[in-house]
C-alpha cells in the first residue's frame, strides 16, 4: 500500500513516454481504464534491495516537489534485473530527449539572443548584432513577490 506497508499483487505497464501505470487487476487491451497509480520514471532513481523481502527494489522519484519511494517485490533475481533495466533505459531516454532539447533551445537563445536596428556597441568600439542579456543590464526597481522558485522582480532596461 501507499501507507500501510502491505504486499498485495499488483500489475505495472511501463511506457516510453516514462509513464509507470499500475492496476489492481491484469489489465486487458480493450480496458485499460481506472489505473491505481499513474507516475513516471523520469529523473528516477532505482535501488535493489533484499528487505523487507528478497527481489525487492524502490524506484525514488520526483512527484510534483515531493520525492515519493515505491516499493516493488518480484518472484526472481531476473525478473528484478529485467524491471530494473527496462525502467533504466526508459529514464535514460527521456534525459537523453531533455537534454538535446536544452542544448536546442541554449543554441537557439545564442543565435536569436539580440538582433536589432538599435545595435549596441561592443567593447571594442565598433556595432554588434549579438548581445549577451545579463542582469547588469537592467536597473532593479521593486520586488514583486518572493516564492519557492525565487523572486519576482520589476526591473528597467538600462
Amino acid at each position: 500500500g501507499e501507507y500501510i506497508k502491505t504486499w498485495r499483487p499488483r500489475y505495472f505497464l511501463l511506457k516510453t513516454d516514462g509513464s509507470f501505470i499500475g492496476y489492481k487487476e491484469k489489465p486487458h487491451p480493450s480496458n485499460m481504464n481506472d489505473p491505481l497509480n499513474n507516475f513516471t520514471v523520469a529523473k528516477c532513481q532505482i535501488m535493489k534491495t533484499e528487505k523487507p523481502r528478497p527481489n525487492t527494489f524502490i524506484i525514488r522519484c520526483l512527484q510534483w516537489t515531493t520525492i515519493i519511494e515505491r516499493t516493488f517485490h518480484v518472484d526472481t533475481p531476473e525478473e528484478r534485473e529485467d524491471w530494473i533495466r527496462a525502467i533504466q533505459s526508459v529514464a535514460d531516454k527521456l534525459q537523453e530527449q531533455e537534454d538535446m532539447k536544452s542544448k536546442e533551445s541554449q543554441e537557439g537563445m545564442l543565435t536569436n539572443s539580440y538582433t536589432s536596428s538599435d545595435s549596441r556597441p561592443s567593447s571594442s568600439g565598433g556595432s554588434t548584432a549579438s548581445h549577451k542579456v545579463t542582469l547588469e543590464d537592467f536597473d532593479f526597481l521593486k520586488v514583486l513577490g518572493k516564492g519557492t522558485f525565487g523572486k519576482v522582480i520589476l526591473v528597467r532596461e538600462k
